[in-house]
């Protein structure tokens, strides 16, 4: 289940967003957040910082690099969320985007300019490697096909926050007390949060 849809047979609130601006009230709640890793490193910093569980239901996990520091007159060039895909030969563009020559990508591709996608990879695998220290949640991570590289800084350590969890089993279907993947695993949540890619 890979596509960002409402289920009509859920119990709880269901919201669509590609950024979290308190949308909805987490405190004292179990939120769900599926979706893809760019659009989820986009929500999860702020649900993870207000619920008191968050587990999230990844598809297609991307690569990382923190977000460089850039003067504030610069800083004004990257995307709101300073989240861009950088350079590399491999990865197709984001949804929105017709081509190389995007606007979207900004300053995030004008500042690694020159820098070969499979360095570029070599610096998001380290990153990981730093950033979280379980192997099996490295394993679950880490992208089994060619993909674009990611600037966020927030993302990682949203999700090795205590009360954060990673499924990666698929979406088998949302029943109306939570979310049930192809293991036969019951997740029962509170709210339901769908990240949405950016249009």
């Amino acid at each position: 289940m890979n596509a960002v849809a409402s289920a009509a047979g859920y119990s709880g609130p269901q919201i669509h967003c590609e950024h979290w601006r308190n949308q909805l009230e987490l405190r004292g709640r179990h939120a769900a957040v599926i979706g893809g890793g760019a659009a989820i490193a986009r929500v999860l910093p702020g649900v993870t910082a207000q619920a008191r569980r968050v587990t999230v239901f990844q598809h297609d996990p991307i690569w990382i690099l923190p977000t460089p520091p850039i003067p504030g007159r610069l800083l004004r060039e990257l995307p709101d969320d300073l989240l861009g895909l950088l350079p590399s030969d491999s990865a197709p563009p984001l949804p929105g985007e017709t081509g190389p020559e995007s606007p979207r990508r900004g300053l995030a591709s004008r500042i690694t300019l020159g820098i070969p996608a499979a360095m570029l990879r070599l610096a998001a695998t380290a990153n990981l490697r730093v950033s979280v220290r379980d192997s099996w949640m490295r394993r679950q991570l880490t992208p089994d096909t060619a993909i674009g590289v990611r600037l966020h800084s927030g993302y990682y350590r949203a999700l090795t926050r205590p009360n954060c969890k990673l499924v990666t089993w698929p979406i088998a279907r949302v029943a109306p007390l939570g979310i049930r993947t192809v293991d036969g695993v019951e997740h029962r949540v509170d709210c339901i949060i769908y990240a949405e890619d950016r249009s």
